[in-house]
């Protein structure tokens, strides 16, 4: 997945960030077009011009990609699912869906969407190509055709019925569709997406040892196709699992409160070193919760940036502010494990009436309840509601 990225637009009210991994393919992208693709479709271009129009065929190709996303997330939204965020990393682009479809209809429309605006993009890229008289400069045409083939290979590449590609959620929402039953579908194209990772991961192998370096690419694509599907079953199991039951059920009780105008070397003495917590509620004058402190972000910070001044700095100042991360006590736990915001932090404030912290809900918390649950004695005992 992404990771953390930075927000840089919004368009039709949905911000649209960056993963720094998205500096590296467009760095690729570029000197790779730069040094071979140019040159070899322009002969006698220049290198700097070369790598220019590198760089012009990787953004445009991006932009091709965040029209794709946006394709997802206009569908999505206009069948209740809360798109948060648009993101460009390592391999592509992806809509930060808050929720996930109900009905198979629906995933399997927003599933087609991002293939249909490629294939619109691929088409007139085609057109294009094919309506550019002889007298065209070659700069152009070399252009308009990498980004004709790049286009069409993108679509071609989506629709494999490997999930979590677009082509495996099709193929996700027939199963359902046809069964009527998510997890069991979401397991069957998670296996197929698995069988569809292994393959590329041999055959980039084979590729790589016949000194052809794109097979590194291919081993690259399968492993995130490997690690992507297995992540997303058992995302899916446990979203599945818990819905209906409330954050109060499963969350931890000891939760110890940092005030948010405290000076960060005091709270270290008084709350971090003798609590040896992975994160604290950040309060304001009044108790009411204002954010998270996660304590492995607050070290990696200090790692980096360590000085007087910045231990003197208030706490409020290190701490995760997002909204999403303060959820009420009855709270359902099946929506929160669908939020970016929680797959991102892994830990959520829960708070009474009043604002005030009554403790954390953790991944780890819903975890330890999923192993209870299928154990023995989890499945005479029940879960609390």
């Amino acid at each position: 997945m992404p990771g953390r990225s930075f927000r840089f637009a919004r368009i039709a009210g949905i911000p649209v960030g960056i993963s720094p991994w998205w500096l590296l393919i467009v760095a690729l992208i570029t000197w790779s077009l730069g040094a071979s693709y140019f040159p070899e479709e322009v002969p006698g271009l220049a290198a700097p011009a070369a790598y220019a129009l590198g760089l012009g065929s990787a953004l445009l190709l991006f932009a091709s990609i965040l029209a794709h996303e946006f394709g997802h997330a206009i569908v999505a939204r206009r069948h209740g699912i809360e798109v948060e965020e648009i993101d460009l990393w390592l391999l592509g682009g992806v809509a930060q869906m808050r929720g996930e479809a109900t009905r198979p209809e629906d995933e399997l429309r927003y599933a087609l969407a991002g293939p249909a605006v490629s294939a619109v993009i691929a088409a007139c890229f085609v057109a294009l190509l094919a309506a550019l008289p002889q007298s065209s400069p070659p700069v152009l045409t070399a252009l308009v055709r990498y980004e004709a083939y790049v286009n069409g290979a993108i679509l071609v590449f989506n629709l494999l019925p490997a999930f979590p590609l677009d082509g495996g959620r099709v193929l996700r929402s027939l199963l359902w569709r046809r069964s009527r039953e998510k997890q069991r579908a979401t397991r069957t194209a998670a296996s197929v997406g698995r069988v569809f990772g292994y393959v590329m991961i041999a055959l980039g192998l084979i590729a790589f040892l016949d000194n052809d370096a794109t097979g590194l690419w291919l081993c690259l694509v399968g492993g995130f196709l490997v690690v992507a599907s297995g992540a997303q079953a058992r995302a899916s199991e446990l979203t599945g699992t818990f819905t209906g039951v409330r954050a109060s059920a499963l969350m931890s009780r000891e939760a110890v409160s940092i005030p948010g105008d405290m000076p960060l070397e005091e709270a270290i003495e008084r709350y971090l070193r003798p609590f040896h917590y992975h994160a604290f509620p950040v309060v304001d004058e009044r108790g009411r919760a204002i954010g998270i402190l996660r304590v492995d972000e607050l070290e990696a910070h200090l790692s980096r940036h360590e000085t007087a001044a910045l231990r003197s700095t208030r706490v409020g100042r290190f701490a995760d502010l997002d909204e999403a991360l303060l959820i009420e006590e009855d709270a359902d736990v099946g929506a929160l494990l669908s939020t970016p915001a929680f797959a991102r932090v892994g830990r959520a404030v829960v708070l009474d009436g009043k604002r005030h912290p009554v403790g954390l809900l953790s991944i780890t918390d819903v975890e330890a309840a999923l192993r209870f649950r299928t154990s023995d004695d989890g499945s005479r005992l029940g879960m609390r509601r």
